[in-house]
């Protein structure tokens, strides 16, 4: 599991201006106050106005990537087959979406109050119908709703982070600024935990997720008029630079390390459902879990984010890496009934989540301005939004396919074989992959490449 990914300026603030040009491009954040020192940051009212978007973004992601793919196997009886190929092309439909979406944020700065309120539109109505009985046999039913859906989230998530990324220059406020998106986004999360759990035993699966999507809709209808106000007042002025374009060479060691900690992430998410179902036996502590894992986020990321102001971004989320591999191992002796075991993985890997969601977009915001390319911020972003969603992509259809031939079924009895498949995957395969990108990133941040 572990986007993230995928925006802000105060008027509140003494006057500010961030300027750069390298001949091709200029980059200007004005105000009417008077130029202040460059380290001052944003209030908390702007952090709030700015942040509070990534509250229904991030509700409305968790059914997308977690609910849906888990109640139209277990519920509506896809195959595990069928269905991780449907998922594969609809998130790699959305990744490809990403650098669409970014192109267009660069091209035409000024539309992205726009963009943003098509996203909402679109996210509310995707998620809506993804749950709604279906009118059309039920894999296309889900492969049309899911699009729809993805869409929406693409069009908030790319600009809202690029946004976030050209705010301040001071690495210390980028990494508050990431922290208190994220934070919101992580109450999101939150709530779309509880809300299943909690109303499941009183109206059914189906009922309890069609009203989450009530409630998003109903926050995204609160959210948006204060986001759009905030961008309204901030006077944020991008000059559309058609030629200008990231420094793809010298990001790239970046987005190396990034893409295998997000498919090391998307493995334990698209199979957390079914490992505390199917292997633990504990389906009614499945929000407890998932709470747990969300809450202890929280400080890992308000802890990574103050860290980083200090002794930098890449040495502590190679720190927050290593912890979430020993969470990893340990994760490899669950069994049956091992729940307190679980509790404290959760606990753990959540705390490591946290930094994974603050960290990579600050150490990404500086590789940009140490190329001097803010004028094409947006598709730096969104590859990086592409890669989140990739690696969700590639994670299903390589779990899901391997889970069906080794003989296991959601919500069946499964025999020895099938769960150590099961829990290999969940465990095993991030840990692996979670050390590989421990060793690479040492390794380049030695060489100065991240």
């Amino acid at each position: 599991m572990r986007h993230s990914s995928a925006s802000g300026v105060s008027i509140l603030q003494p006057a500010r201006r961030l300027f750069r040009s390298n001949g091709r491009m200029w980059c200007s954040i004005v105000w009417p106050m008077p130029e202040p020192a460059p380290r001052a940051g944003p209030s908390r009212r702007d952090l709030v106005a700015y942040s509070i978007m990534a509250m229904p973004l991030a509700f409305g992601g968790l059914p997308l990537y977690i609910h849906a793919p888990d109640f139209f196997a277990a519920e509506r009886g896809i195959s595990l087959a069928a269905l991780g190929l449907a998922l594969f092309w609809l998130r790699m439909l959305d990744a490809g979406l990403d650098p669409v979406v970014g192109w267009a944020g660069d091209r035409w700065p000024g539309a992205r109050a726009g963009m943003a309120a098509a996203g909402a539109l679109l996210l509310g109505a995707g998620v809506a119908t993804l749950f709604a009985p279906p009118a059309l046999p039920v894999l296309i039913w889900f492969t049309l709703a899911m699009a729809v859906a993805s869409l929406g989230h693409s069009l908030i998530s790319v600009n809202l982070m690029t946004l976030g990324g050209l705010w301040r220059r001071d690495p210390a406020q980028k990494s508050r600024i990431s922290a208190a998106r994220e934070g919101f986004g992580l109450a999101g999360l939150m709530v779309a935990v509880v809300l299943p759990a909690a109303l499941t035993p009183l109206m059914g699966r189906q009922g309890a997720l069609l009203a989450l999507a009530g409630v998003l809709i109903l926050t995204l209808l609160l959210t948006l008029p204060v986001f759009l106000r905030w961008l309204s007042r901030a006077r944020l002025h991008v000059t559309a630079q058609p030629d200008a374009r990231p420094n793809w060479g010298a990001l790239l060691p970046f987005y190396l390390v990034a893409g295998i900690v997000l498919l090391s992430a998307a493995f334990p998410a698209a199979l957390v459902l079914m490992l505390v179902r199917d292997l633990l036996g504990a389906e009614p502590l499945t929000g407890l879990f998932l709470l747990t894992y969300f809450a202890a986020a929280l400080p890992g990321a308000f802890a990574s984010g103050r860290l980083a102001g200090r002794f930098g971004a890449v040495p502590v989320w190679t720190a927050a890496l290593t912890l979430s591999i020993a969470a990893f191992a340990f994760a490899l002796t669950l069994g049956p009934g091992d729940t307190a075991a679980f509790f404290a993985i959760c606990l753990a890997t959540g705390f490591c989540f946290g930094a994974d969601l603050v960290l990579p977009p600050a150490i990404l915001s500086d590789r940009i301005e140490a190329t001097a390319t803010e004028a094409a911020a947006t598709r730096a972003y969104a590859a990086l939004g592409f890669l989140t969603k990739a690696a969700l992509a590639l994670a299903g259809a390589i779990a899901l396919p391997l889970l069906q031939l080794a003989g296991f079924r959601p919500a069946l009895p499964n025999d020895s074989g099938a769960l150590q498949a099961l829990l290999m995957l969940y465990a095993g395969v991030p840990l692996v992959l979670r050390a590989m990108a421990v060793t690479i990133l040492i390794y380049l941040h030695k060489r100065g490449a991240i």
